[in-house]
């Protein structure tokens, strides 16, 4: 973005006058600055990954510019057996935050025909998601500039989807990248629920109230579970708490105990029917 442009919506999106006295005629000493304070205000980055989310914003551009193709549309390329026929994983420059990835660049890497199943369902599923957060920014750039509580409510619930998801892309990187380096092959339970797990939960809205309340219950004693491992690192509570440090395995539980929240607050949701009804 242009420098007067960016000033010009960071005074819009802050309503803060004084950062045209800030910013004007100081393009070259600050405009990194500049960048931080406009994801600041559009709650679309931190001061840990604003760095992040504009290479990946720049990243997503320039693919657009330079291929013919949309960027949404990208597909993985047809597999032959010739050593030019190199696939790209997006990666990560840095597997250590948990609240994002770092800016995405291409790899060469070999056919996927040549990797084990597994490593190639790792692949699919991240350059699936990366580009499907990619989505996720570019709707939060275009929701209207209102505080309204229907508004800020939707940019939360979009907020979350995307730290969730790019907890899942720090696990998938580091098992790509424990593979690439190590020869590590994880197993596939490990990564991926087990097939048919999904669909052998029961649908929330078919249970009774009881039903409703056991299920509340038993989600509620998982996180008290995984909690107690990020705060001491077994499933015993012990004198002095020993936090779980940044990490995938970190990332993975958190993004359990956000799955279940939701599921606790579509519980609570369907509760409210049998209020009163005592």
């Amino acid at each position: 973005m242009e420098y007067t442009s960016g000033v010009d919506l960071l005074v819009k999106l802050t309503r803060k006058q004084t950062f045209y006295n800030l910013f004007t005629g100081k393009d070259k000493s600050l405009p990194d600055k500049l960048g931080y304070e406009i994801c600041k205000a559009a709650a679309l980055a931190n001061h840990v990954t604003w760095k992040n989310f504009i290479r990946e914003v720049q990243a997503v551009n320039n693919a657009s510019e330079n291929q013919s193709t949309d960027f949404y549309d990208f597909k993985m390329p047809e597999q032959i057996p010739s050593n030019e026929n190199n696939s790209k994983i997006c990666v990560p420059d840095s597997a250590d935050t948990t609240e994002t990835i770092e800016t995405a660049e291409t790899i060469e890497t070999k056919p996927l025909s040549e990797y084990p199943s597994v490593i190639r369902r790792i692949i699919h599923e991240y350059a699936a998601l990366f580009q499907e957060r990619s989505k996720l920014h570019s709707v939060m750039v275009e929701m209207p500039e209102s505080n309204a509580e229907s508004v800020c409510a939707k940019r939360a619930e979009i907020f979350d989807l995307i730290k969730s998801i790019s907890a899942r892309l720090e696990i998938l990187y580091s098992t790509k990248k424990a593979f690439d380096e190590k020869g590590i092959i994880p197993e596939e339970s490990t990564v991926f629920l087990p097939v048919g797990k999904e669909e052998a939960e029961p649908e929330l809205a078919s249970l009774d109230e009881a039903s409703l309340k056991k299920q509340k219950k038993n989600l509620q004693s998982s996180n008290s579970k995984d909690q107690t491992m990020l705060e001491y690192q077994s499933k015993e509570r012990t004198e002095v708490k020993t936090p779980m440090p940044n990490g995938p395995k970190r990332s993975k539980i958190e993004m359990r105990i956000a799955e279940r929240n939701k599921k606790i607050a579509e519980i609570e949701t369907l509760l409210l029917k049998y209020a009163g009804k005592e």
